[in-house]
């Protein structure tokens, strides 16, 4: 069933384009925003937030980017899409007809006034996702005014939406109880899990990162996914291990915003980086063939609204040792170890553990880990699909 009817779908590929533009790879949340522009490719046509004003691409040119937007995604180097991307983005844009599908998966726009009323003269029927409610529940852990931005996204969200797709129950109890604080009603909203990564062209060939075991974090390195922790246990080991017991630390992700002592320390402290490596621009291949080898994934984060990583760790077979957050609980079941925060030797044991050729904690995961079965998008599409066409 099409529960799009006849009226046009519009993709609002604004964030997508602005960090493909600037040079970056794909964060969790622009891989989302891809798998959309995956399966609506020849259904729907791109649009943008520009000045604050909502407008569309023709379908050929839409095509056109969201063809670019692929490569991007699939590793393909960013000065070949530039020049020809940067001309498509010159061809004549256009208003959004009234009546329009608008899907923004992004939060483009979502903080500001200008799109709030466009969406009341236009008649638009709005369709996001909430990722997570971080800036607000965490202020802590996010720039100056994110928090107050986050709520405005919400407030419009709310009032606004004609659906919401929510990538966890966690993620949408924090949505209903930020409602329920700002005495607003909440639309309709489904809970679809996110899909891992349908396969991994893992580079077999990779030049090796590390001398013997070694663990690996994914993420964008920000204070919220608490790099400084897992530093400060490496440096302990470093002060009271032998050098031969302590295993390599790989930490995969582009640099995020308040992590300048992390950085500063990882690009400085010599004796660290012995063991501990630091890759910003790792592309998917490459990705693959670190995790697919490691002993084991870290995720000791303070807050997720979903965790795409662990959930490709443990879809390439991978064990997870994580924070107990009540979404990776959701997400992964009793599979991971999980470890409290406040607990360091708990952490220290379990590294020491997995980085032995016969551990047998890491068997016990491994075993956990063949019942386990990661979500993938097409089965995350037609839960979508079906929840449009009830609206």
């Amino acid at each position: 069933m099409n529960g799009f009817g006849d009226a046009p779908i519009f993709l609002d590929v604004t964030r997508l384009l602005h960090r493909l533009t600037r040079g970056r790879r794909p964060t969790g949340v622009d891989r989302v925003c891809l798998a959309y522009v995956q399966h609506f490719h020849h259904r729907a046509q791109a649009m943008v937030i520009w000045g604050g004003v909502a407008l569309g691409f023709s379908p050929s040119a839409s095509v056109a980017i969201f063809d670019w937007l692929a490569g991007w995604e699939d590793g393909e180097r960013i000065i070949s899409l530039a020049s020809p991307l940067g001309a498509v983005l010159k061809w004549p844009l256009r208003t959004v007809p009234a009546g329009s599908w608008v899907l923004n998966m992004g939060h483009s726009g979502l903080d500001q006034r200008s799109y709030h009323g466009w969406l009341r003269r236009k008649n638009i029927r709005l369709l996001v996702m909430v990722h997570d409610l971080i800036p607000i529940t965490h202020p802590q852990f996010c720039q100056a005014g994110a928090a107050k931005r986050h709520a405005q996204r919400m407030g419009l969200i709310l009032e606004q939406a004609e659906g919401i797709v929510s990538n966890s129950r966690h993620t949408a109890q924090m949505l209903d109880d930020h409602a329920r604080q700002a005495g607003a009603l909440v639309p309709p909203v489904a809970v679809i899990p996110l899909g891992a990564k349908k396969h991994w062209n893992v580079c077999e060939d990779a030049p090796g990162a590390a001398a013997g075991p070694y663990f690996v974090m994914v993420g964008t390195l920000e204070p919220r996914k608490n790099h400084a922790f897992v530093l400060h246990l490496w440096q302990r080991m470093l002060d009271e291990w032998r050098a031969a017991d302590i295993p390599h630390l790989l930490v995969i992700g582009q640099i995020g915003w308040m992590c300048g002592g992390v950085v500063h320390q990882l690009r400085t402290d010599e004796r660290l980086k012995q063991v501990v490596h630091l890759i910003t621009d790792c592309d998917d291949a490459r990705l693959g063939h670190y995790v697919h080898h490691a002993q084991a994934m870290l995720f000791p984060s303070h807050a997720e609204g979903y965790g795409l990583p662990l959930l490709e760790a443990m879809d390439l077979g991978v064990p997870v040792l994580a924070s107990p957050l009540p979404t990776f609980h959701e997400m992964a079941g009793m599979v991971p170890d999980y470890l409290d925060l406040g607990d360091e030797d708990a952490w220290l044991e379990a590294i020491l553990d997995y980085a032995q050729p016969a551990s047998a904690r890491r068997e016990a995961q491994l075993r956990r880990l063949q019942g386990f079965s990661a979500p993938r998008w097409a089965d995350h599409f037609t839960e979508f699909e079906n929840f449009v066409s009830r609206l």
